[in-house]
Formats: C-alpha cells, sequence, structure tokens
C-alpha cells in the first residue's frame, strides 16, 4: 500500500485497496495527465506511432508513468489511447495490437505497484463505422474487444474509454469491455465542444444518459475544451446522475503561437477548478491535451485539501445507490426513431412505380457549365413528353464545377413538371452543411435521391480543391435514413420527418467484387431503398451482380445504368479514364469497325439497346445517359415507353399532407 511513501512523491498513499471500493465508497481519485502531448515534449515526433513506443521506446513511457506518480497522481492511464489495430494498421502494427497494449499495462504497472492504480485507456477507433462509415458494429467490437484483451492481460485495474464523439462507437466499445473483461470498473467519457454537444452535434446531457444506460461504472467529459466548459457542463448534469462522474479537461483551448500550439491554462489555474470540480461533486478529476506533471502536482495539493474537508463532511464515505441497469448486446445505434418513416410508395412517382414493381426509366442530363439553363429546361421537357420518369441529375460529375444540382433539380421539376433524381455527394460540405441540404431538399419539394460518395476533386479541373468527405456514401444514407425518421445527426427530433427516396449507386464490375458488395451490402443496412448501377456495358457482371444480391437475401430494386457510346474513341476514354467502368473486347471491336461518325453512333446505340431489351425484367428500371446532352440518343436507347400505369400518382404528395 506504500505507507513509507515520502510527501515529495505526492499524495500520501492510495487511499483505497482496490478501484472497485472507490466506487462504492465515493473516495475521490486523482488521475494522470496528458500522454501525447507530453511524449511529443520528450522527443517523439507525431510522425511516429506513440503507442509503438511501448516496446521502441519503453524507458521514455516509464519516466512520464513515475512524473505523474511523483506529481500525486493516484491513476496511471495506460500508453495505449490509439492501440486498437484500425489506428496501428497506418504503421503496419496491427498484428502486433495485443502485444502493444500488454506492454502498455506492464509498463504502468511496474511504475504504480502498489502506489497508483492502472488504467486501460482506449480511445475511438479512427475510422467511420456504423451510422456514418464501412466499419459494421460487428467489426468495431472485435477491434475494441482485441484491444481490451490485451489491457487486461497486462495487468490494468480498470478500463477507461475516452474522447468518444460518437456514441454509437461508444456503445460498441462498452459493449465489447463487459464481454472480455466485466470483472473490470468501466468508466466511458464523451468529448464536447463549448456549445456543451459532441463533434455529431449531440446534446451532453442526453449522451451521458445514454452512456450511463448501457452500464458503466462512471462516465464524463475529457479533452477538447478546459475546465470552464465543463464545470459548467458538470453543474448542470450532476443532480441528474447516479453514477460517479470523472472529467480530465484540456488545458485550455489550444492557440497557434508562433508556428507552435501552445496550451494557456497554468498549474493554478488548473488547480483552482479541481478544487471546484470536487465541490461539484466530480469524483475522479484528471487532465488531457497540454496536462502535464506539473499541473497534476498543483492539482493534487488541492486535491489532497478538498478530500480531507469532503471526508470530514460526510464521515463514513457515502455509498451510491445500486444501478439497475442492463447492458445491451443488441448492435444496434444510439439513435431511436421518433415516428415511423413515411412508406416508399407514398414519397414520390417515381419512388410509388418502384415500391409497386413497375418499371422506371430515367436520362441523365449534366447541370449547366454556366448561368444559362435554358438547354436543359428544354430536354427535359422533351424527356417529359416522351414518357421519361425522371431526369437525372448528377452533382458536380468528374469534380468540375457546375451549376447547383439542388437549384438545377427545383428548377426542373418547378418550370417542366417532371421528377427529377438528385446525385448529391459527401466530397464538397461537411456533415451539417449536408444535413441543412438535405432539409432544405425536402421542403423544396425534391424527394429523390440518389447519395454518392463522389469523385475526388483530384480527378477535375480544380485538382488542388480539399475534398471534404467527412462521411461517404453509407454514413450520408445512415444520416438521410436518421432525417426520415424524424431525427438530426445529434439524434435530436426535427419535427416532421422527411420523406426522401433513398437511393444509392452500386458497381457490378468493380475490381475488387467482394468489396464493393460488402459496401452495398451496409448501404442496403443504412437504409437504401433503390439503387442505380455504373454504366453496365458486361451484362454477364451485372447478371453475376443480381444473382449475388439474391442469394445473400438482399433486397432492393436495380436500376441499370447503360452509356450509349457515340465512337471508338469515347469507348477508349471510358474504359480507361471513367472510374468504375469495363467494356468487353467484344464491344470494343464492334465500336472499332465503323468507318464514319454516324455508323458509329448507329452501332453505339444498337449495343445499348440491345442490353435494355436483353435485361428484360431483371432490373427494375434503366437509366440512360445522355452524351454531350444529346437526349436524342438516350430515347433511341429507350425506344417506345410504356403509359404510366393506371392509378399512378400524378404528383407527389407534399409534407402537409404526408402521415406519420
Amino acid at each position: 500500500m506504500g505507507l513509507n511513501r515520502p510527501a515529495s512523491m505526492g499524495l500520501a498513499m492510495k487511499p483505497c485497496k482496490t478501484f472497485r471500493e472507490a466506487l462504492e465508497q465515493n473516495i475521490p481519485l486523482l488521475f494522470d495527465g496528458a500522454t501525447g502531448t507530453e511524449l511529443y515534449n520528450r522527443g517523439i515526433f507525431i510522425n511516429r506511432c506513440f503507442e509503438d513506443a511501448n516496446l521502441s521506446s519503453p524507458a521514455i513511457i516509464s519516466e512520464l508513468h513515475r512524473d505523474y506518480l511523483k506529481a500525486g497522481a493516484e491513476v496511471l492511464s495506460t500508453n495505449s489511447w490509439g492501440a486498437n489495430r484500425y489506428k496501428l494498421a497506418k504503421h503496419n502494427l496491427q498484428d502486433q495490437t495485443r502485444v502493444i497494449n500488454a506492454k502498455a499495462a506492464q509498463l504502468a504497472r511496474e511504475v504504480a505497484q502498489d502506489e497508483a492504480f492502472v488504467s486501460g485507456s482506449v480511445g475511438p477507433l479512427g475510422v467511420r463505422i456504423e451510422p456514418w462509415g464501412p466499419t459494421s458494429f460487428q467489426e468495431a467490437r472485435e477491434a475494441f474487444a482485441e484491444q481490451i484483451q490485451g489491457l487486461k492481460e497486462g495487468g490494468v485495474d480498470l478500463i477507461c474509454l475516452e474522447t468518444f464523439g460518437d456514441i454509437s462507437e461508444l456503445q460498441q466499445a462498452i459493449i465489447a469491455a463487459r464481454q472480455v473483461a466485466p470483472e473490470l470498473p468501466l468508466l466511458a467519457q464523451i468529448t464536447v465542444g463549448t456549445d456543451g454537444l459532441t463533434p455529431v452535434g449531440t446534446p451532453a446531457e442526453w449522451a451521458i444518459q445514454k452512456v450511463i444506460e448501457w452500464g458503466v461504472d462512471a462516465a464524463g467529459f475529457n479533452c477538447s475544451v478546459g475546465p470552464q466548459p465543463l464545470l459548467t457542463l458538470v453543474q448542470k448534469i450532476f443532480p441528474q446522475l447516479r453514477v460517479p462522474i470523472i472529467v480530465q479537461p484540456n488545458a485550455g483551448l489550444p492557440k497557434e503561437l508562433d508556428g507552435r500550439t501552445i496550451y494557456m491554462c497554468t498549474p493554478e489555474y488548473m488547480a483552482e477548478f479541481t478544487k471546484h470540480f470536487l465541490q461539484a461533486g466530480v469524483q475522479f478529476i484528471g487532465g488531457c491535451c497540454g496536462t502535464s506533471p506539473e499541473h497534476i502536482r498543483t492539482m493534487a495539493q488541492a486535491y489532497r485539501h478538498q478530500r480531507a474537508m469532503r471526508t470530514a463532511e460526510q464521515g463514513d464515505h457515502a455509498k451510491r445507490p445500486a444501478l439497475d441497469i442492463q447492458v445491451s448486446d443488441e448492435p444496434k445505434t444510439a439513435a431511436t426513431p421518433l415516428c415511423q418513416p413515411i412508406p416508399l410508395a407514398e414519397k414520390s412517382k417515381w419512388s410509388w412505380k418502384i415500391a409497386h414493381g413497375i418499371r422506371v426509366s430515367s436520362v441523365e442530363l449534366l447541370p449547366p457549365a454556366g448561368v444559362v439553363p435554358t438547354k436543359i429546361l428544354e430536354s427535359s421537357a422533351r424527356l417529359k413528353a416522351a414518357g421519361v420518369d425522371a431526369v437525372n441529375i448528377p452533382d458536380g460529375p468528374r469534380a468540375s464545377a457546375r451549376m447547383s444540382a439542388i437549384l438545377t433539380a427545383v428548377m426542373i421539376e418547378q418550370k417542366i413538371g417532371i421528377e427529377t433524381v438528385l446525385h448529391y455527394t459527401c466530397r464538397d460540405r461537411n456533415l451539417v452543411g449536408m444535413q441543412s441540404d438535405m432539409l432544405g431538399a425536402h421542403a423544396i419539394g425534391l424527394r429523390n435521391m440518389l447519395l454518392v460518395t463522389g469523385d475526388p476533386p483530384k480527378m477535375g479541373s480544380y485538382p488542388n480543391a480539399t475534398g471534404v468527405f467527412d462521411i461517404d456514401a453509407i454514413g450520408l444514407t445512415n444520416m438521410v435514413s436518421r432525417l426520415n425518421s424524424g431525427l438530426d445527426l445529434g439524434s435530436r427530433p426535427i419535427g416532421e420527418p422527411t420523406a426522401l427516396s433513398i437511393g444509392v449507386g452500386v458497381n457490378p464490375v468493380h475490381r475488387d467484387f467482394d468489396y464493393e458488395m460488402k459496401r452495398f451490402a451496409y448501404k442496403v443496412e443504412a437504409g437504401a431503398e433503390w439503387a442505380i448501377t455504373q454504366p453496365v456495358f458486361d451484362l454477364n457482371a451485372l447478371y453475376r451482380f443480381l444473382e449475388h444480391i439474391d442469394k445473400y437475401n438482399i433486397k432492393i430494386p436495380i436500376i441499370a445504368g447503360i452509356w450509349p457510346l457515340l465512337s471508338f474513341r469515347n469507348a477508349q476514354f471510358m474504359n480507361n479514364e471513367v472510374p468504375g467502368v469495363f467494356i468487353p473486347d467484344e464491344i470494343m471491336k464492334r465500336m472499332a469497325e465503323p468507318t464514319n461518325a454516324d455508323d458509329a453512333r448507329k452501332v453505339g446505340i444498337e449495343i445499348a439497346r440491345d442490353m435494355v431489351d436483353r435485361l428484360g425484367d431483371a432490373v427494375q428500371g434503366i437509366q440512360v445517359s445522355a452524351p454531350f446532352g444529346r437526349v436524342e440518343l438516350a430515347l433511341e436507347v429507350l425506344g417506345t415507353l410504356p403509359q404510366p400505369a393506371a392509378g399512378a400518382p400524378r404528383g407527389h404528395r407534399q409534407s402537409p399532407e404526408l402521415s406519420l
């Protein structure tokens, strides 16, 4: 127990035998401070893997632990915050995940001995998981479990889940911890901004309540902001909480000074707020980014004084009431639908046909490159007169700058009266902007959305432009599905739900078919209601795709993308320079045979029409591209269009009429 520990070492002794005892008897404990910023200050630069230092530079890690112990920390955090296989893979260290975590725990254990507890630090995976990305909940749980198993083998006293901005991901970490190490106390901390919201907009009060429901032993906040915003938050929510609170603020917000990142909070300032946190009922306090052993030393002095006062006031340590909480192993998102989504058939005429198994047709027209929409409006009128169901509007195709796809779609629907299928990419907007666009699209009357990740800027005319890519098409599909259930990004109610018909893209000839099929399955799981393929020239590949989704019971209508080739040169360009397109040799040979442009165009139309005829009822519909805006070519491919089925709606129902 360290009874002979000298006063210079900080607090006199570990105040209880087990961390579980501290939880049950409400004993305050002081955690240590930052790891990453301190390792950087000690010569481990940011281009290295900090966690690899457990193996390559163990003396530096041990020295840091000793400095925190001498400063008075009663809980030492392992150097393992980013030691999961996804983050380690960036340094080709993923196969050493358990070894690195076990070593992290051993190094902290050797220093702590009986003087302090050892907390196994676990941070986010660093990849987008459901509902924002392609990593599944199961994959996330497996990664967390692997890391926690290593920490457990190394001898930690508790597990601390830190700096989580997405509570859906945090839920998976909690489940993994309870499965792998149910005997270890489990702490969970979310990160919030000065506005009291997580990075995805979830209110802190709601988030912390969900975390407690999932069965942690203590909950709280760390990183992102300094002590003052967290104190305000704690004072606001403390009366609602029935578990111990942990707080580990940064040493203020970072500031740039002469090219250096500086954390401005002094040790004295952190010590003052340590008193305030303890007075507010916080049980566990430490530091995050920018806090040093010197900060912990001054905090320890304040801790010693305040703990003595609290103990005197309480007499025997007050025990907290036991919580009757069941931990669910169900891999569900943190958000629960607020209301029943609008049925597909009620969203639009396009959706009505798809929902009733009626074949649909659409033609893709590029938005204008300038400010005059006359041509696309005239072309849309021709398509409407021909009986085409919808006009497809790409969103910055091949990373080009064109008229806003949303405004183009609005003009077509309002001026021409034909529905549009709006392509919407993740490339140019952050999460906030995408949500705003979806809400606005619904409000103005747009309904049919084809959600795609988008071509990278380097493919276009502005290769130095910045691609945002906060999320990909899978995450965007999840976001729109939430809006359709009446919830925003932060799982807050939006009132009336959106009624957006969700389409996604798929490439049956992707060079990595299994990868594409995995992503496609995630899109369907996320809420996709129909899909449009990349332009297909290899029908055997399309049939293989259709057989695959049938085999794996992926029930979603498929609309085949068809592109009429204009010439052999056009075929060469498509085959070699357009991502995701593959043209079989026999088609290339057919396109090479004509000796003039008219004959080449006729062959291209014949090939496209033949594919449409051969597909028959194998697909739900056809999307035809109009090369260079030539709608007559698309109409030749589509041929004679059937009239709308009897009973089809004349227009999509406006939002006030949609029933919840």
